[in-house]
């Protein structure tokens, strides 16, 4: 459900008032996908229609440093639950929507009031394993060589590209993700620079230059 934002006048008078939103609100942090400590305690507070996006939005980096939700609950309106949950923490917050949690009770409290206030828990290790993709296993095999996010570049009509692989084994270009050197040609690059989705391209390794090195992929 969109938030709706209602407006109109009457007589010399504007009035504009914002609907209530059904939506999710969740608690994350930040971890490191290689399982190092990262030595950050503070989480995230936050709100949206699709967590699992959210999530996927939030963990798009050049660096082994990720996101995830921890916590998350399904609510009938998202931008007050959180509003209220901002204000009751407040005295934990260190910036924006990220709050201290040295002592490791955020979770409890956080999970505590969501069943107090009648939120729904949801669960979103099913929800995204029914998402999941089938990563390349050519792509997961060039990448644990590196143990690390590898930068890559694709050459399009004489430009280079700069497209991640990361250690996950998924492709980064643009801020988007594919599972596939195919997808990634036709739903990325060409969509970039002509605006429209591509119809041909190749899943070879090939395509691909180690951009430190100009080493190409073999597939």
């Amino acid at each position: 459900m969109n938030n709706k934002i209602l407006q109109f006048s009457l007589g010399d008078y504007f009035f504009k008032y914002i609907c209530t939103m059904e939506g999710y609100v969740y608690l994350g942090e930040m971890f490191d996908f290689m399982g190092r400590t990262i030595g950050l305690t503070d989480k995230k507070i936050g709100r949206s229609e699709d967590c699992i996006q959210r999530e996927n939005d939030l963990s798009r980096t050049k660096s082994p440093i990720g996101y995830r939700i921890v916590s998350v609950f399904k609510v009938d309106d998202m931008i007050k639950v959180e509003k209220m949950l901002h204000s009751i923490l407040d005295g934990r917050r260190t910036y924006g929507e990220w709050f201290r949690d040295d002592d490791d009770t955020l979770t409890s409290e956080f999970v505590n009031f969501m069943v107090s206030y009648g939120g729904e828990i949801f669960d979103i290790s099913t929800e995204k394993d029914k998402r999941k993709v089938e990563v390349d296993d050519r792509l997961l095999k060039v990448v644990s060589s590196y143990n690390s996010n590898v930068d890559l570049v694709r050459t399009y009509l004489g430009i280079d590209y700069d497209v991640t692989l990361r250690v996950d084994g998924i492709l980064i270009f643009n801020g988007e993700e594919f599972d596939t050197p195919n997808k990634l040609y036709n739903n990325g690059i060409v969509k970039y620079v002509k605006g429209v989705r591509g119809n041909s391209g190749t899943n070879n390794l090939s395509q691909f230059k180690i951009k430190s090195t100009g080493e190409r992929l073999i597939d």
